[in-house]
């Protein structure tokens, strides 16, 4: 009799905990823990400017980067685009990474020695710190793309 009790016993609690637990749930889970998402805001990013010389010469032929560059692990550089500079000095490049990274540069670099106007001093501009249009919303963790300008000025060697 005792076994036969705390059979009964063990099903109605059972029963009775699991419909208290049904019960407490909403439709929908995400609800019940608000946004559960795991990821880092991101964005599509154009960046495109002029390369010019002191005097304001477009110099052609440049090479124009966007790095990822890890201050504390500079070991794991990652290119993310590059183009050369048109005869105008104009470049395009286009990448996507971590929303307001500071390890995001632009390097600019001549590659071609005395071809183009003479021998230029290579320069490096953190892309959080250019001037940056949006041009499209995002949505979660994409927060839209973006266009940055960079005019920049080389030195002469």
């Amino acid at each position: 009799m005792k076994v036969r009790f705390c059979r009964w016993y063990n099903v109605l609690l059972t029963t009775l905990l699991t419909m208290l637990g049904y019960g407490c749930t909403k439709e929908e889970p995400m609800d019940m823990y608000g946004v559960v998402m795991y990821g880092v805001p991101s964005a599509n990013y154009i960046v495109k400017g002029t390369v010019t010389d002191e005097g304001g010469t477009p110099v052609q032929c440049i090479k124009t980067s966007v790095k990822y560059i890890p201050d504390k692990a500079p070991e794991y550089t990652q290119c993310l685009d590059s183009v050369k500079t048109d005869n105008a000095g104009k470049f395009q490049l286009k990448a996507s990474w971590h929303a307001g990274s500071s390890d995001m540069k632009l390097i600019v670099e001549d590659i071609d020695g005395e071809a183009n106007g003479g021998e230029f001093l290579s320069d490096t501009i953190r892309i959080d710190e250019l001037k940056r249009q949006k041009l499209e919303d995002g949505d979660g963790w994409y927060e839209g793309k973006f266009e940055l300008n960079a005019d920049v000025k080389l030195k002469k060697k």
